[in-house]
């Protein structure tokens, strides 16, 4: 066993982590987006967050192993450059879910006491954290795509952008409309 193994065994596992916390970010916010009191909104909650503390370190894991592994071995290619690209947006696409959004979230669902009020309710079903996760699941097997085939670069950057779009059609084609918050209307 070589240390390029190691590191590529690294480098694969944490992808496999990596996608393990979008797959639970994904069903945390299908759950998030169906709950109707905080009771069935909290383990929505714990599980973004369980997901928010170990997905930065699996990212950070597959970018340090997949930097060495381009430097040792595979030089700068241009697949290498459009996944690291692809990397950087599947980061900053996954904030959302770990930040402050996470944080406002959290702070709704334990400050309500049975049924979610409507703008609770407004909130966990904004349609930006499902677009997020699912641009996250296409740009993930765009990168994935360009691991496994090492195609040239217009044609890494096709799969990464396709892969993209394709997340973004479905997240577009699974979100539901906006349900209008009730007002009170007092006569004059």
């Amino acid at each position: 066993m070589t240390g390029y193994n190691v590191v590529l065994f690294l480098h694969i596992t944490s992808v496999i982590v990596m996608f393990g916390c979008l797959g639970a970010d994904w069903v945390a916010i299908g759950g998030l987006r169906s709950a109707r009191t905080a009771g069935q909104a909290e383990p929505w909650v714990r599980t973004l967050e369980v997901s928010a503390s170990i997905g930065p370190w699996a990212r950070l894991a597959v970018l340090g192993a997949g930097l060495f592994l381009a430097i040792d071995a595979w030089s700068w290619q241009g697949w290498i450059i459009v996944g690291l690209a692809g990397w950087v947006a599947y980061v900053v696409l996954g904030e959302p879910l770990t930040g402050r959004e996470l944080r406002e979230v959290g702070a709704l669902v334990r400050s309500a006491d049975g049924d979610l009020s409507p703008v609770a309710t407004a909130t966990l079903r904004h349609p930006r954290m499902w677009n997020a996760v699912l641009v996250r699941a296409g740009l993930g097997a765009g990168i994935v795509f360009c691991m496994v085939t090492k195609p040239p670069a217009p044609a890494a950057a096709v799969a990464v952008i396709l892969g993209a779009a394709a997340g973004l059609v479905a997240a577009r084609l699974t979100t539901r409309p906006a349900r209008r918050i009730p007002t009170t209307h007092q006569a004059s």
